[in-house]
């Protein structure tokens, strides 16, 4: 897909995700190796499940040596800053890292989102199911695989409203550009504004989907 849009956002989510992916690595004290390996994951893993999923063999990230480079240049860039500014200013970055990974994580959220939506689109507009399924997985996939690296239970499936903002987000999309004709640009935009909206509103007022409770029943004590 050429739309220029589509590379714009689609060199933003891979920013993105590739800090977001390194802050985890960091905090998680792995080595360069495994920073990387983090970043790679949440920046392109979506990607490459939904290229996987529409046959596209083999994936963007193996053909197109630009995101390898950006999530080394990413990755680089956050390491040398790390390592060599002052210890104060060191603290207080770290103070905010959760702020700064939160915010990249739905930016990437929502670039990605539009990527994959964009793309079914564009290859089987007449499938929605399929045009937001693939604006989901791009997403959302990343992440994922990023936490299951990073030994953790992933966000995806527990804290916050994320993937149902990703989902909103596609819907968005889809129902502009395919149903109401509305232009590449708008559309995009709309998107973006939605899923990151959404997510950013839903850390700061802590909005979750309801969960499951477990009730105990409490044995009588026996005299």
């Amino acid at each position: 897909m050429q739309s220029i849009w589509w590379q714009v956002f689609d060199i933003l989510g891979t920013l993105a995700f590739a800090l977001s992916g390194s802050l985890v690595a960091i905090s998680r004290r792995m080595d360069v190796f495994g920073i990387f390996v983090l970043a790679a994951a949440t920046a392109v893993g979506g990607g490459i499940v939904r290229d996987l999923i529409l046959g596209h063999m083999p994936p963007t990230f193996f053909k197109n040596s630009m995101y390898f480079w950006l999530i080394i240049l990413t990755m680089v860039i956050l390491i040398v800053f790390l390592r060599y500014i002052n210890t104060h200013l060191r603290h207080r970055l770290m103070r905010v890292s959760v702020t700064i990974y939160l915010i990249c994580d739905a930016i990437g959220l929502g670039s990605f989102t539009i990527t994959g939506t964009l793309l079914g689109c564009y290859v089987y507009p007449q499938y929605w199911v399929l045009c937001i399924f693939l604006g989901l997985i791009t997403a959302v996939g990343g992440g994922i695989i990023r936490d299951v690296l990073a030994g953790r239970i992933p966000a995806t499936f527990m804290q916050d409203i994320y993937a149902t903002a990703s989902l909103i987000g596609a819907l968005v999309l889809y129902a502009s550009y395919v149903l109401w004709d509305v232009s590449i640009e708008v559309s995009a935009i709309s998107c973006f504004i939605v899923t990151v909206g959404i997510r950013l509103l839903a850390i700061r007022c802590h909005w979750n989907l309801p969960r499951v409770k477990h009730y105990r029943r409490r044995q009588k004590s026996r005299v």
